[in-house]
């Protein structure tokens, strides 16, 4: 049975924004600029480019990216996993059927769903729910779904994910098995902007010789997931900057992280990481050097 984290509950019941701040750059991010919102949506119309930043949001690209761990059994080599975060279902409607055809066709062994599944924040969104069946129905037709939450979520959307049959891991975890060997995945409720993450209850339990994969919806946790000798850390949030300048740097990257955390492969010591630009578009429905992506990710054995 779920069960609603108690930070994340003081937080849902504020019925306002409150501000993040890590560190000397930890104020930039779009929670604490309302005027950098409403800036992002008036530039495209005024420089008349708004009809092509939304016809970039449905420009989905499929990624094929392969990981490599030293630590992975034989048994799960070229195990294949569905990675799509950061859907705002709702930002436009036409964007879940170009979710589902960015899948179609493709093979993977299970799914996992890195959290932000409404497009609006700060309240409850039945719209966002009923299109996210949709896409779990297709999706859990080729293999099992695991999801957390993101900062964009309402624990009713975790209830509503669980009742469509896909896993929640909020402080959690499952162990995958297969012969004598297994992978744990270790999932986080959000850390960005709840600050409802726990760790130590989500090992709980968790063999340490084992292959550890953590889902965090925001890398933010990457230093931390590296203490706790994990393996891979999957990520979103941070759309990869969403709205970047022409070589693809993020003008803002919503997380207290380096720059080489926003989107794509790193690593950090021992630890592999991967950030997705993330399926849909947050704030405003426009992306411009940006992508949206879902992502094909296949563990090899190093």
């Amino acid at each position: 049975m779920l069960k609603i984290n108690h930070r994340r509950e003081l937080v849902e019941q504020e019925g306002r924004l409150h501000a993040i701040k890590r560190g000397k750059r930890g104020k930039f991010h779009f929670e604490n600029m309302p005027w950098l919102k409403c800036l992002l949506k008036v530039i495209p119309k005024l420089i008349f480019v708004g009809e092509l930043g939304r016809k970039n949001v449905l420009d989905i690209i499929t990624e094929h990216v392969e990981v490599k761990l030293i630590n992975l059994p034989d048994e799960f080599d070229e195990m294949v996993i569905l990675f799509i975060t950061d859907l705002h279902i709702d930002c436009m409607d036409e964007l879940g059927e170009e979710i589902l055809a960015a899948i179609r066709g493709h093979h993977y062994d299970f799914c996992i769903l890195g959290g932000d599944y409404s497009f609006g924040w700060g309240r409850d969104n039945e719209k966002a729910r009923k299109l996210m069946e949709v896409i779990i129905r297709q999706i859990k037709s080729n293999g099992e779904v695991f999801a957390v939450l993101g900062n964009h979520d309402r624990f009713s959307m975790a209830q509503a994910l669980d009742g469509f049959g896909v896993r929640m891991l909020l402080n959690d975890h499952v162990c995958l098995r297969k012969g004598d060997n297994s992978v744990f995945l270790v999932g986080l409720d959000d850390c960005h902007y709840f600050g409802a993450d726990d760790l130590d209850s989500a090992v709980a339990g968790v063999s340490k010789n084992s292959l550890k994969i953590l889902i965090s919806h925001s890398p933010e946790i990457y230093e931390k997931a590296e203490a706790y000798g994990f393996d891979l850390l999957l990520s979103g949030h941070t759309h990869g900057g969403q709205i970047c300048l022409p070589n693809g740097t993020a003008i803002v990257k919503n997380a207290s992280v380096p720059s080489v955390f926003v989107k794509g492969k790193w690593s950090y010591k021992g630890l592999r990481g991967y950030t997705s630009r993330g399926a849909g578009s947050s704030c405003i429905p426009a992306r411009f050097f940006c992508p949206p992506e879902i992502t094909f990710l296949t563990l090899k054995k190093l």
